[in-house]
């Protein structure tokens, strides 16, 4: 999971395959279905292609990033990436759009609150996403859209996959309606007084994060984001413990990904991104294997304050970088980079016999180069 090389790193498949899960779990799990030669089965939602969203608004969504994402954390709303201001003002008692009341709220990002709502025709308890109306969230909110309607083709309950119910407007605000879950794997972590999980409980969660990854990279999506905030345990009382992901929002088809985008959380993204180079859908598998690290040990495997603390983190603990990465990385030295990369290589060689030389360096192409 976590090979600095992206082509090493194992898939959602082979994740689901492994000897790991041989005690039963991966041909009884009820999240996969398991064909006669040992592989998984796209699980298709019996959602009818004329479903639509809530309402008669369209949005006219393109999976093409057109602005810079808020990088996302535990931020005030009232934190803003434009000038512009949406002090959103939703307390218990708030109708949003026609009939969902809010009965509190259940956390808060850059892009606006998530809020638990009771639906005043039904009685039906909600989550309900709140996004600003700021222009650059407008269009975040837009592309998530576009993203949860290609996920109306899978079984949320079977691929461990947040259920959409659509989505309304309130004002110029995006609603979007999700299914209420318990608590985030984070806070389940927490639970354990941060002390990790046994093997018992961890096997069965590791095992559904793989199998959603696995029904995204089905249908062509890369997560971008993923880690114990936005992975919900269904219900904390119930054995084996049953989760699903959530937030799309950093979501993208795997064709549309932007070299040098910068997308996820510090300390759950991978080297790839960090680096600025082309990543696909490798990037979420690395994010699990942290998951999955944080699982056992209750506490995440690559803390820091940005990516620079989390690269020396990684490279403290499985070696340096493969050249490839660093001499083809867009962020760092950028004139005379691959040359800059075997300098410092041929300086930091571990056998004294093989150290370049203050000679050599003078010698060396990297000297040569144009200023």
């Amino acid at each position: 999971m976590l090979a600095l090389d992206a082509n090493q790193r194992i898939t959602p498949s082979e994740v689901l395959k492994h000897p790991f899960f041989n005690t039963g779990l991966s041909g009884s799990a009820p999240c996969t279905d398991m064909n006669s030669t040992g592989g998984e089965n796209l699980v298709v939602s019996q959602q009818p292609s004329s479903w639509k969203s809530q309402g008669s608004q369209k949005f006219n969504c393109s999976f093409q990033n057109s602005v810079e994402y808020p990088q996302k954390g535990h931020v005030n709303t009232s934190a803003n990436p434009s000038s512009s201001e949406d002090d959103l003002e939703i307390s218990e008692g708030t109708i949003l759009g026609d009939h969902h009341m809010v009965e509190s709220l259940l956390g808060e990002g850059g892009f606006g609150v998530v809020t638990r709502c009771r639906n005043t025709k039904n009685n039906q308890i909600v989550a309900i996403k709140v996004n600003k109306s700021d222009p650059e969230i407008l269009q975040q909110a837009k592309q998530e859209i576009f993203i949860l309607e290609q996920l109306q083709r899978l079984d949320p309950d079977r691929c461990n996959i947040v259920e959409w119910n659509g989505y309304f407007l309130d004002g110029e605000r995006i609603c979007l309606n999700f299914e209420l879950l318990d608590q985030s794997l984070w806070d389940y972590i927490g639970g354990w007084n941060n002390q990790g999980l046994p093997i018992r409980e961890l096997r069965p969660i590791l095992h559904q994060i793989a199998n959603a990854l696995f029904h995204l990279g089905s249908v062509g999506i890369v997560h971008a984001d993923l880690k114990p905030a936005n992975i919900m345990v269904v219900n904390r009382h119930e054995s084996p413990i049953k989760v699903k992901l959530i937030d799309f929002g950093l979501a993208c088809n795997a064709s549309a990904v932007i070299t040098g985008d910068r997308v996820g959380t510090v300390g759950y993204c991978a080297p790839e991104v960090m680096l600025g180079i082309p990543y696909d859908e490798a990037i979420d598998m690395w994010a699990l294997g942290l998951v999955a690290v944080e699982l056992a040990t209750g506490v995440p495997l690559y803390p820091g304050e940005d990516d620079y603390d989390v690269l020396k983190f990684i490279i403290e603990t499985q070696g340096q970088l493969p050249d490839h990465l660093l001499e083809s990385g867009l962020r760092g030295p950028e004139n005379g980079q691959p040359l800059f990369v075997r300098l410092i290589k041929q300086m930091l060689a571990l056998d004294a016999n093989q150290r370049i030389t203050p000679s050599e360096v003078l010698k060396h192409n990297l000297m040569a180069a144009p200023p």
